[in-house]
């Protein structure tokens, strides 16, 4: 499809930001959805727009589609948690309750707070409750909540509890993007199912060392094998990789194109067409599709198989040593689209330029740091060397500054690496890969394949304190592969 035959048909969508009647529980289906290869209708959380709420973690057995079943941890009685929904300059008051019998905290992925807002592992709490107070002070964006304890991340994540955290701005607004019933957030998220149905949690220590907990069974949005009706016409897809360790390479069947218009940091500078989009742990993506002029009645969003560089033995050796999940690199189809009807969209133009994005020259850094990330037998995975300590202070840097920070994977392995209190751009990458179109706007997660080096620019512009960063593969976080960042 060509780019300007795309943007002639780009809808303006007439939902309400508010709880919708098409919003429906995480865990309630027909029997008549239970047919066909996908049998489910895809679910939604509900939504919080109220700047004062509570967000309560709690465990329970819950029964999924497919006779599955999950121990869970749940947001608010919903796997996944509740979307959060405000306007930038909101000032937000949230109370964290902590009823699931471990210590856990959480981390608002991509928002720039305070450091004791952050959700640094140090502030975890064992029970009881933490207030968060902050300002919704940057763009419009797709960003999630999750917990960030040391060493059981992967697991309260894997049970259950991550959400969306959607900002909107007036920049945004004015592009008249789809929205409302045009708007569907996907999180996706690969589960390990036993023999009995049951979804279970034990990585190996393998596993943690190697290529993370990947599962053999796809839950979007917390339903496996899910359908979802939609009008021919033009719908926004806010898509989240929420796996411990999966990667994904996002595309249509057919190849069918699309436009990618944000990523984690919110909107590129201009809309990239594309056909497919690989996604690490923790990284999201705005994508346009228009479900307009196709010949046949359905079609599926799906992960394409791919390869890793360089990963060869280590990464084929995950079934030997106790995995039982697919390799790292399988497809997968993740969800069906079923069209019809008639559409209800005012068609209108997207711009040519989506965002005003200043991004800093790399030139104007002051200074280049080394981040090396390897594997040692005996300890792990390490970064500059070393496993993460609670206290010790890994990097200072001085508050206002720019630096360019490079990436520099020595392990087998691929490292989705994540940054808190800034938003970054992607400069280059050595190798062959290049620049994904999400890596053409602000970042906060950056994939780093075997043998790459790749390189950020960031200015440090959050509040003085305490920060992490570390792999989004939260089996290689919680085993250490994480550290302080100090800004002064």
């Amino acid at each position: 499809m060509k780019r300007k035959q795309f943007l002639r048909r780009v809808g303006l969508g007439t939902g309400a930001l508010a709880l919708s009647p098409w919003l429906t529980s995480c865990l309630t289906f027909s029997d008549d959805e239970l047919q066909g290869s996908f049998r489910n209708r895809l679910p939604f959380p509900g939504q919080i727009t109220n700047p004062s709420f509570n967000l309560s973690a709690s465990s329970a057995e819950i029964e999924l589609p497919e006779s599955l079943s999950l121990a869970a941890f749940q947001f608010n009685n919903s796997v996944p948690g509740p979307t959060i929904r405000h306007l930038k300059g909101q000032e937000l008051n949230i109370q964290f309750t902590n009823n699931i019998g471990q210590e856990s905290i959480i981390h608002w992925h991509g928002l720039i707070v305070p450091p004791e807002m952050d959700g640094h592992p140090k502030d975890a709490i064992s029970g009881g409750a933490y207030d968060y107070e902050f300002s919704l002070n940057q763009r419009a964006g797709t960003y999630w909540y999750h917990p960030h304890p040391h060493r059981i991340t992967g697991e309260q994540v894997y049970r259950g509890l991550a959400g969306f955290f959607i900002i909107e701005d007036d920049e945004e607004k004015a592009l008249n993007l789809p929205s409302g019933n045009y708007e569907i957030p996907l999180v996706i998220q690969d589960r390990r199912v036993s023999d009995s149905g049951q979804i279970i949690y034990n990585p190996s220590m393998p596993e943690r060392m190697m290529t993370g907990f990947l599962g053999d069974t796809i839950l979007v949005n917390g339903a496996p094998s899910p359908y979802h009706e939609v009008e021919p016409g033009v719908y926004r897809l806010r898509v989240l990789n929420g796996s411990n360790a999966r990667i994904y390479n996002v595309a249509f069947q057919d190849d069918l194109s699309f436009m990618v218009i944000g990523t984690d940091g919110g909107l590129l500078p201009e809309a990239i067409e594309t056909n497919e989009l690989l996604m690490a742990p923790g990284e999201r993506a705005d994508i346009l599709v228009d479900f307009s002029g196709l010949k046949k009645n359905s079609i599926h969003l799906i992960s394409k198989p791919f390869d890793v560089p360089s990963g060869g033995g280590m990464m084929g050796m995950q079934n030997m040593m106790g995995s039982s999940g697919p390799e790292q690199g399988t497809g997968f189809d993740l969800v069906e689209f079923r069209i019809d009807g008639e559409s209800k969209q005012e068609s209108v133009d997207l711009p040519g330029q989506l965002s005003e994005s200043t991004f800093p020259e790399a030139s104007s850094a002051d200074r280049t740091r080394p981040i090396r990330l390897d594997m040692q037998m005996m300890n792990g995975h390490t970064i500059n060397g070393r496993q993460f300590e609670m206290k010790r202070v890994d990097e200072r840097v001085e508050q206002g500054s720019t630096e360019i920070w490079e990436f520099i994977n020595n392990s087998n392995v691929p490292h989705p690496m994540h940054v808190h209190a800034v938003q970054f751009k992607v400069l280059d990458r050595s190798g062959n890969r290049g620049l994904t179109p999400t890596e053409t706007g602000w970042k906060d997660t950056v994939l780093v394949m075997p043998g790459e080096t790749v390189r950020v620019i960031m200015s440090f512009n959050a509040p003085k304190g305490l920060y992490v960063f570390h792999c989004h593969n939260l089996e290689h976080e919680d085993n250490g592969m994480m550290a302080n960042l100090e800004i002064i």
